[in-house]
């Protein structure tokens, strides 16, 4: 199984992981083969990338850290909570603490998670699905930090529900397809008070979630948002949601821009840990981070393109690969694997998309 670019999607490839809708509905099961309607139907759907089986990608298994009806479930309460608050009803937090307890049981239960996150999303849900992924990132930082269960707890209420208050922020700001004014910068930024003043009136709530909530867009070198706190005054939550938040965002296709590579990521944490973040936590997530993921395609010095079949925990940089076209860019009629770590003649020098 490997990620393709809805553009290179093709009649004929199958489908290698569900697509399901907003209220957790299947959309289009994995193992259809693909037809251009079926194409055409997930170009309107918004969808940047879908998942696919075919022989380049033959018995590379991609897992989620997280199962994927739990993501299923999550999303479909996130999204609930956010439509019901737009006509005023009430979050039901029952919902959430379900769709949070999966999620840390989840993740207690493994003993040594490497990040892999395997939702497939259109634009249109980006909000609420990246409240489920920062959510889950957040509780696999708060968990190598040594937090208990009933403070990963609290932390993954903090983190899935970081973005509320866009919810109050209008239409036209949030999914606006270019650059955003100055005065719709002032406004969105809002939406941190907004959604401290939602919480707090949720006595269920603690109030290091509500807090975290709050303080996710404050800064370490104090030029964050909205009161310009630096380094300590700004709540443990706060500064993980903080990194679990950039790290989705920047890995994810928004309205407005093209998602960016995770090694490409991995270079802006590290740059910018001493000053936008708390270096040591991004050093703890980086831990758990995969530089190349399994089914990543990437361009190697010898000018040949592979496709990332594993990775080797102690070198990250340096996965096993699986060749599949030649230096002069045609695929390769008998596929071989190299461990990169054993070839060290041998580098990654991008990834690209095909």
């Amino acid at each position: 199984m490997r990620l393709v670019r809805i553009e290179n999607v093709t009649s004929g490839m199958i489908l290698g992981k569900d697509i399901y809708s907003c209220e957790g509905k299947i959309l289009l099961a994995k193992g259809v083969t693909l037809t251009s309607h079926f194409i055409k139907r997930l170009q309107n759907l918004t969808m940047n990338e879908i998942y696919i089986e075919d022989e380049i990608s033959r018995d590379i298994e991609i897992y989620d850290i997280i199962d994927e009806r739990t993501r299923v479930i999550a999303k479909q309460t996130i999204y609930q909570v956010m439509q019901d608050l737009k006509v005023k009803k009430a979050i039901d937090f029952h919902g959430i603490q379900v769709a949070i307890n999966r999620i840390v049981d989840e993740l207690l239960s493994n003993r040594d998670i490497m990040i892999n996150l395997t939702d497939l999303r259109s634009v249109d849900e980006y909000t609420f699905a990246h409240s489920v992924n920062v959510a889950v990132l957040s509780i696999v930082i708060g968990k190598a930090l040594g937090y208990n269960e009933l403070r990963l707890r609290d932390l993954g209420i903090a983190a899935i529900l970081h973005d509320i208050g866009k919810t109050q922020i209008p239409n036209e700001i949030l999914n606006k397809p270019g650059k955003l004014a100055e005065k719709e910068i002032e406004i969105m930024k809002n939406h941190t008070q907004f959604g401290y003043d939602i919480l707090k009136d949720y006595d269920e709530i603690s109030g290091l979630s509500r807090v975290g909530a709050l303080l996710h867009h404050e800064r370490i070198d104090g030029s964050g948002y909205p009161f310009g706190k630096k380094g300590d005054e700004i709540s443990e939550f706060a500064r993980i949601i903080a990194i679990a938040d950039t790290y989705d965002a920047m890995t994810s296709n928004r309205v407005y821009k093209k998602r960016i590579t995770p090694d490409k990521v991995i270079e802006y944490l590290i740059s910018m840990g001493q000053h936008y973040y708390d270096y040591d936590m991004v050093r703890v997530f980086l831990n758990h981070l995969t530089v190349y993921p399994v089914g990543t395609i990437v361009k190697l010095n010898t000018k040949e393109h592979a496709i990332v079949i594993d990775n080797n925990c102690y070198t990250p940089t340096r996965p096993i690969v699986r060749l599949i076209r030649d230096t002069e860019g045609n695929y390769v009629s008998r596929f071989e694997e190299i461990d990169l770590q054993k070839k060290l003649n041998i580098n990654i020098e991008e990834i690209v998309d095909e």
